[in-house]
């Protein structure tokens, strides 16, 4: 048996992560930029809206006229015209005086307020009756609500989602500078690997890792590209890996990355010119045979073979990798929610151990959902089907008991 190196805690092989630069930028039009991360910071070029505009359909008025108004006790305004939709409106107010707005439409000058028409009564030649009070800025968006000009809007690094699509389209931009997709070369090896195409046989198995990775992979905007299955010949493996180098930021290889003697992933990669080994075994449970490696600015992953400890360490290691090549900056918060363990989960001091689970709604509960553990084996895959959440046991930890309420990582 080929030993381990020191295990390192998972902690530490995602600090090495974060040390990583991010690739460079790269021009994406703008409906092409969701689920990328901003390259630089964005600053409003201007004042967003750009105007004082009413939220309601009524009237613009001014607040101090409206004070004490009431259903008993209207307050009475003439109307001197309708505020244009889609331009300036030429109107300035006076003492006593409203005029008619839509929704979006610009307030005239002297106006800063709009009253909702369901709020006023029509009354004799041209005057209207105000039955609700209303303070300076209600119902209205001033000109720089949204941002002012100069204002930090998205800062680098920044998710690209529908809502900050949409801020950008506000302003008018029509290409968005972010981080280049990285690409994704994957690797399976082992004998007894076969393609999904391919009819198996005893000793024999689809190969799903892959099809699992590049799943993860394109789930943040990477790009994924299967390399084929690798025998457990280390000269072929050396082949797969300068093959798949010289057009891609990142190669995983799945299987082979243990300690035994048909496990090549580690020498293959310290073989390459220049490499760097930061990590061969991780103390986490499933995947403690994780190798994290470096050459030529290129990251070199080796993943268990076993399906859930590869796709474990692919959530762990190479989702983190991804995010911070294409171009996070600061930690980020995963989605999760309390849950009560249904039965008790034990574990070993010193290491991380994340544990699948099932996520049952419990109405009127207090967490609304209880965990259900799934203590399948790692080689197993309908558990990897059941999951919907990870519990996360950490490392000064002996576990925790029945009906202990715990966050579980949601896994898509």
């Amino acid at each position: 048996m080929k030993p381990f190196l020191i295990l390192k805690s998972v902690d530490e092989v995602l600090a090495e992560i974060d040390k990583l630069p991010c690739l460079p930028p790269t021009s994406k039009n703008l409906d092409e930029a969701c689920g990328l991360r901003l390259a630089e910071d964005f600053f409003a070029p201007f004042d967003l809206p750009g105007f004082d505009r009413s939220t309601v359909d009524g009237y613009a008025a001014r607040a101090r006229d409206l004070f004490g108004a009431s259903e008993n006790s209207p307050a009475m305004l003439n109307c001197v015209g309708d505020c244009p939709m889609g331009r300036e409106c030429g109107l300035c107010l006076e003492e006593g005086q409203a005029a008619g707005i839509l929704t979006g439409g610009a307030l005239p000058a002297g106006a800063d307020c709009a009253v909702m028409i369901e709020y006023t009564r029509a009354a004799s030649d041209g005057t209207i009756e105000v039955i609700r009070a209303a303070a300076p800025g209600g119902n209205i968006v001033y000109k720089d609500e949204d941002a002012a000009r100069g204002q930090l809007v998205i800062p680098r690094g920044k998710l690209l989602r529908a809502q900050e699509i949409g801020i950008l389209a506000a302003f008018g931009i029509e290409k968005a500078t972010v981080t280049r997709q990285a690409r994704v070369a994957i690797i399976s090896s082992g004998d007894e690997i076969v393609p999904v195409n391919h009819e198996i046989s005893i000793g024999k198995m689809h190969d799903v890792n892959s099809h699992t990775i590049a799943a993860l992979c394109k789930s943040v905007g990477a790009i994924p590209t299967q390399h084929g299955i690798v025998r457990d010949d280390p000269g072929l493996l050396d082949e797969a890996l300068a093959r798949a180098l010289p057009d891609n930021d990142v190669i995983v290889v799945s299987g082979g990355s243990s300690a035994g003697m048909r496990d090549h992933t580690a020498s293959a990669f310290t073989s390459l010119p220049d490499s760097e080994l930061l990590a061969h075994g991780v103390a986490i449970k499933p995947g403690k045979p994780f190798i994290f490696a470096r050459t030529a600015g290129k990251c070199l992953l080796g993943l268990p073979g076993h399906v859930s400890s590869a796709l474990v360490s692919a959530r762990v290691f190479l989702l983190p990798l991804l995010a911070r090549l294409q171009g996070r900056i600061e930690q980020e918060i995963q989605p999760s929610v309390p849950a009560r363990l249904t039965r008790a989960l034990a574990s070993a001091q010193g290491r991380r151990d994340y544990i699948r689970c099932r996520l049952v709604k419990n109405p009127g509960a207090s967490p609304e959902y209880d965990a259900v553990p799934l203590m399948a084996p790692s080689a197993v895959i309908s558990g990897l089907v059941e999951a919907d959440g990870l519990v996360v046991c950490p490392e000064n930890s002996e576990g925790f008991a029945a009906g202990e309420v715990v966050q579980a990582l949601l896994v898509s």
